[in-house]
């Protein structure tokens, strides 16, 4: 009976001894953490393990639930430049791990498609602004693309801004960062950069969102799900097309190498290991972070939903991301910065698309609480819609975040903004809300208004600025009825404040949509 029981007491010390615990993959060296917050620490451990976390002089303990799962808040911290260790580990000290240079700060994530993706390599504005990049208290993390359960990619690694590790990293997130740093003092930044290029809004909300909601559910869910039933009505039949579609690149890379006459690039056809998915990743990337504590997120973002024109149902799916993701990061009146799309070419583009995402972006800006838009209406490229002006999207996503998040009230951070339209003999009168600045009209002769008669037919008007105000006639309409401004893809624009920022497009109309009804998962 005595030999059973050492037996049984060395099998347990060895099970004792074996017990693991591991934190989530987006804590490693050089992470920030958020200041004046509590602060979520979490990870997997033995199932009913009890998992210890120390730093900062906090020691916090709980047990891991059934699956293995753990999560750890932490008591909020002044901001420090300090560099700080966390220790994990499990209650007996058997297993520890640990990760270092720790700071605590202001931390923000970033999230979108390609121009928020899109790195300082390429989009840097100056060739000094990455060898001049070093900066020990602004640290940085990319979220590794991954586009379904089960894809392979890197873990995540958080980084200090310097020279080499800043080219990888992504350029309007970089240039707001570095805004922060400047504005901020001796106050750490940290960027969770979170995007992938080609994707619609639809992508990053969750499906329980679009399952609670059953006018989303019959819009985005009920389309994509009966498509997948449509192309692969068989068990194995979204495999057997996989392995075609990864011969028909192959073979499609095999002949471009050779400079032979390739096949028809092959179609990534929608499906569950499509990126473009109604929740896809929002559960393969954005759930990485989630829910780290962040003071807010950065958006750039619009382009995929404006090309397949499914714009004015924008107006429907971007607050429903915005509200999803407050609640992964617990954090009902998170800041919500996003930028505006600029113009793109050709300037002859008659496509509703652009103008009318523009539209729902601006109607987010005016009734979803605690946001705020960047208008990027002087930063497009008529040939490229990867415009390489990033350092303007970063001073003007920071700029409002100073003035929101941060106090400083006596920014001007927002271009005008149409306060009323009167109708006059001959002309509509618009006045603006100018927030501490003043009307301009530049680029002579002035251009982007239209006006139109009962007729709905819009058409180029006159603009004149007249005593703080816009007046705005065409000789070919006697009695306007509606105004329109900056209503194309391209556009040059001619209204700003004083302070160089431009405003946004806007209409005075309520008229239906060239895209109303057009849905993503039906487009495809």
């Amino acid at each position: 009976m005595r030999k059973k029981q050492i037996v049984i007491a060395v099998i347990t010390a060895s099970i004792s001894c074996m017990a693991t615990v591991q934190l989530a993959p987006i804590f490693t060296d050089n992470a920030v953490f958020q200041q004046n917050a509590p602060i979520r620490i979490w990870g997997i451990a033995d199932p009913q393990e009890t998992v210890a976390i120390s730093f900062a002089e906090q020691k916090k303990t709980v047990t891991a639930n059934p699956q293995g799962r753990w999560l750890v808040t932490l008591d909020p911290m002044d901001a420090s430049c300090e560099p700080r260790t966390l220790i994990c580990s499990t209650s007996n000290g058997n297993h520890k791990s640990a990760i270092e240079n720790v700071l605590v700060g202001e931390v923000w994530l970033a999230g979108g498609q390609s121009n928020m993706a899109g790195t300082m390599k390429r989009f840097r504005e100056h060739p000094q602004d990455i060898s001049e990049a070093s900066d020990p208290l602004l640290h940085f993390v990319t979220v590794p693309r991954k586009d379904f359960e089960g894809d392979s990619s890197p873990t995540p690694q958080w980084q200090t801004a310097a020279p080499q590790s800043v080219q990888d990293f992504s350029g309007s997130a970089y240039y707001f960062a570095k805004n922060l740093r400047k504005a901020l003092g001796d106050v750490p930044i940290g960027i969770i950069a979170c995007a992938v290029g080609g994707t619609p809004a639809e992508a990053w909300i969750s499906r329980r969102a679009f399952q609670n909601s059953p006018e989303l559910a019959e819009q985005v869910l009920k389309p994509y799900e009966a498509y997948c039933r449509t192309e692969f009505p068989a068990e194995g039949d979204y495999e057997k097309y996989l392995e075609e579609f990864e011969a028909a690149k192959r073979e499609f890379a095999r002949k471009k190498t050779a400079k032979e006459t390739p096949n028809p690039r092959p179609v990534w056809k929608m499906g569950p290991h499509n990126t473009k998915r109604p929740g896809g990743l929002h559960e393969t990337m954005l759930a990485q972070a989630v829910p780290y504590t962040v003071r807010g997120a950065i958006w750039y973002q619009g382009e995929n939903n404006a090309k397949t024109e499914t714009s004015a149902h924008y107006r429907k799916v971007f607050p429903a991301l915005i509200e999803n993701w407050r609640s992964a990061f617990q954090n009902s009146d998170m800041p919500f910065l996003f930028v505006q799309l600029p113009p793109l070419g050709p300037a002859t583009s008659a496509s509703p698309g652009w103008p009318e995402l523009r539209d729902a972006q601006l109607w987010a800006d005016l009734n979803v609480p605690n946001t705020g838009m960047a208008v990027l209406l002087d930063g497009g490229d008529l040939k490229d819609i990867h415009p390489h002006s990033k350092g303007k999207v970063g001073t003007r996503l920071a700029l409002l975040a100073r003035q929101m998040v941060y106090g400083e009230t006596n920014l001007v951070t927002r271009g005008p903004q149409l306060k009323k339209a009167t109708r006059d003999n001959g002309f509509i009168e618009l006045t603006f809300s100018t927030f501490g600045s003043e009307l301009m009209l530049k680029n002579e002769p002035v251009s982007g208004f239209q006006i139109c008669g009962k007729d709905k037919n819009f058409i180029p008007a006159r603009a004149e600025l007249i005593d703080g105000k816009i007046r705005i006639s065409s000789p070919s309409v006697r009695k306007p009825q509606e105004v329109r401004y900056a209503w194309k893809q391209w556009i040059v624009p001619t209204l700003f404040n004083t302070d160089g920022l431009p405003a946004s497009p806007f209409r005075t109309d309520d008229f239906p949509l060239r895209t109303e009804g057009n849905y993503y998962y039906n487009m495809q």
